[in-house]
Protein backbone atom coordinates (compact mmCIF):
# COMPACT_ATOMS: atom_id res chain seq x y z
CA UNK A 1 0.00 0.00 0.00
CA UNK A 2 1.25 3.30 -1.35
CA UNK A 3 1.84 5.57 1.67
CA UNK A 4 4.32 8.31 1.15
CA UNK A 5 5.85 10.66 -1.99
CA UNK A 6 9.20 10.34 -3.71
CA UNK A 7 9.61 13.39 -5.63
CA UNK A 8 12.44 12.72 -7.99
CA UNK A 9 14.46 15.61 -10.57
CA UNK A 10 15.63 14.79 -14.14
CA UNK A 11 17.90 16.92 -16.41
CA UNK A 12 17.72 16.92 -19.95
CA UNK A 13 21.20 17.47 -21.66
CA UNK A 14 21.77 17.63 -25.10
CA UNK A 15 24.78 18.52 -26.62
CA UNK A 16 26.03 18.34 -30.67
CA UNK A 17 22.85 16.60 -31.06
CA UNK A 18 23.65 13.77 -28.31
CA UNK A 19 21.57 13.49 -25.15
CA UNK A 20 23.47 12.58 -21.75
CA UNK A 21 21.92 9.43 -20.37
CA UNK A 22 22.70 7.40 -17.28
CA UNK A 23 23.52 3.66 -17.06
CA UNK A 24 23.24 2.84 -13.45
CA UNK A 25 23.25 -0.39 -11.53
CA UNK A 26 21.98 -0.33 -7.62
CA UNK A 27 22.30 -3.68 -6.02
CA UNK A 28 22.19 -5.63 -9.44
CA UNK A 29 18.62 -3.69 -10.42
CA UNK A 30 20.24 -2.13 -14.12
CA UNK A 31 18.67 0.73 -15.61
CA UNK A 32 18.99 3.11 -18.34
CA UNK A 33 17.62 7.02 -17.24
CA UNK A 34 18.41 10.43 -17.42
CA UNK A 35 20.35 11.79 -15.16
CA UNK A 36 19.02 13.12 -11.79
CA UNK A 37 18.06 12.29 -8.34
CA UNK A 38 15.66 12.64 -5.09
CA UNK A 39 14.55 15.87 -3.76
CA UNK A 40 15.47 16.42 -0.10
CA UNK A 41 13.65 18.21 2.58
CA UNK A 42 13.97 21.93 2.18
CA UNK A 43 15.59 21.83 -1.34
CA UNK A 44 13.39 23.26 -3.96
CA UNK A 45 13.40 21.01 -7.69
CA UNK A 46 16.43 23.54 -9.39
CA UNK A 47 18.69 23.36 -6.34
CA UNK A 48 18.07 19.81 -6.32
CA UNK A 49 18.65 19.51 -10.12
CA UNK A 50 21.74 21.36 -9.70
CA UNK A 51 22.92 19.41 -6.65
CA UNK A 52 22.87 16.06 -8.42
CA UNK A 53 24.92 16.94 -11.32
CA UNK A 54 27.38 18.36 -9.21
CA UNK A 55 27.65 15.03 -7.06
CA UNK A 56 27.05 12.80 -10.03
CA UNK A 57 29.61 14.29 -12.63
CA UNK A 58 31.27 17.58 -11.14
CA UNK A 59 29.62 20.00 -13.64
CA UNK A 60 27.23 23.05 -12.98
CA UNK A 61 23.89 23.01 -14.85
CA UNK A 62 22.01 26.05 -15.78
CA UNK A 63 18.20 24.95 -16.00
CA UNK A 64 16.59 26.16 -18.93
CA UNK A 65 12.72 25.04 -18.88
CA UNK A 66 10.61 23.09 -16.98
CA UNK A 67 9.47 20.16 -19.86
CA UNK A 68 7.54 17.58 -17.90
CA UNK A 69 6.12 16.66 -14.31
CA UNK A 70 4.32 13.02 -14.24
CA UNK A 71 0.78 13.39 -14.44
CA UNK A 72 0.02 9.93 -14.05
CA UNK A 73 0.65 7.32 -10.59
CA UNK A 74 3.88 5.23 -10.67
CA UNK A 75 4.59 3.00 -7.81
CA UNK A 76 8.72 3.05 -7.05
CA UNK A 77 10.44 0.23 -8.62
CA UNK A 78 12.23 -0.09 -4.98
CA UNK A 79 10.32 1.02 -2.62
CA UNK A 80 6.30 -0.65 -2.63
CA UNK A 81 5.14 1.97 -0.65
CA UNK A 82 6.14 4.99 -2.12
CA UNK A 83 4.37 6.93 -5.53
CA UNK A 84 7.08 8.65 -7.55
CA UNK A 85 6.68 12.29 -8.69
CA UNK A 86 9.28 13.36 -11.35
CA UNK A 87 9.84 16.53 -12.47
CA UNK A 88 12.05 17.24 -15.86
CA UNK A 89 13.69 20.02 -16.68
CA UNK A 90 16.30 20.88 -19.78
CA UNK A 91 19.48 22.07 -18.77
CA UNK A 92 22.75 22.66 -20.53
CA UNK A 93 26.34 23.63 -18.66
CA UNK A 94 29.59 24.75 -20.57
CA UNK A 95 31.59 22.16 -18.12
CA UNK A 96 33.16 18.87 -19.80
CA UNK A 97 32.59 16.02 -17.79
CA UNK A 98 35.73 14.38 -16.73
CA UNK A 99 34.31 11.12 -15.22
CA UNK A 100 31.67 9.40 -17.07
CA UNK A 101 31.66 6.68 -14.34
CA UNK A 102 31.09 7.07 -10.44
CA UNK A 103 30.29 5.00 -7.65
CA UNK A 104 27.67 6.57 -5.09
CA UNK A 105 26.06 4.85 -1.73
CA UNK A 106 22.52 5.11 -1.72
CA UNK A 107 20.41 6.03 1.26
CA UNK A 108 19.11 2.42 1.42
CA UNK A 109 22.56 1.16 2.31
CA UNK A 110 24.00 0.08 -1.14
CA UNK A 111 26.16 1.54 -4.14
CA UNK A 112 24.92 3.34 -7.08
CA UNK A 113 26.88 2.58 -10.30
CA UNK A 114 27.16 5.05 -12.67
CA UNK A 115 28.15 5.03 -16.24
CA UNK A 116 27.54 8.51 -18.11
CA UNK A 117 26.96 8.23 -21.85
CA UNK A 118 26.07 10.39 -25.11
CA UNK A 119 23.30 9.13 -27.02
CA UNK A 120 21.70 10.11 -30.09
CA UNK A 121 17.60 10.85 -29.09
CA UNK A 122 16.33 8.27 -31.42
CA UNK A 123 13.02 5.66 -30.83
CA UNK A 124 15.85 2.81 -30.17
CA UNK A 125 16.92 4.90 -27.25
CA UNK A 126 13.38 5.51 -26.29
CA UNK A 127 12.33 2.07 -26.33
CA UNK A 128 15.50 1.05 -24.12
CA UNK A 129 15.13 3.39 -21.48
CA UNK A 130 13.87 2.04 -18.20
CA UNK A 131 10.97 4.22 -17.00
CA UNK A 132 8.19 5.55 -18.63
CA UNK A 133 8.55 8.99 -16.84
CA UNK A 134 11.69 9.88 -18.79
CA UNK A 135 9.83 8.50 -22.04
CA UNK A 136 7.36 10.87 -21.35
CA UNK A 137 9.52 13.97 -20.77
CA UNK A 138 11.42 13.29 -24.09
CA UNK A 139 8.16 12.78 -26.19
CA UNK A 140 7.86 16.50 -25.42
CA UNK A 141 11.19 17.06 -27.51
CA UNK A 142 10.03 14.79 -30.41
Amino acid sequence: MVSKFNVRVYGIWIKEGKILVSNENINGFKMLKLPGGGLELGEGTKECLVREFKEELDVTVKIEQLLHVTENFIQSAFRKDEQIIAVHYRVSSADTIDNMHTVQPTKLGGDNIHLFEWRTLDQLLLTELTFDMDKQALAKLT
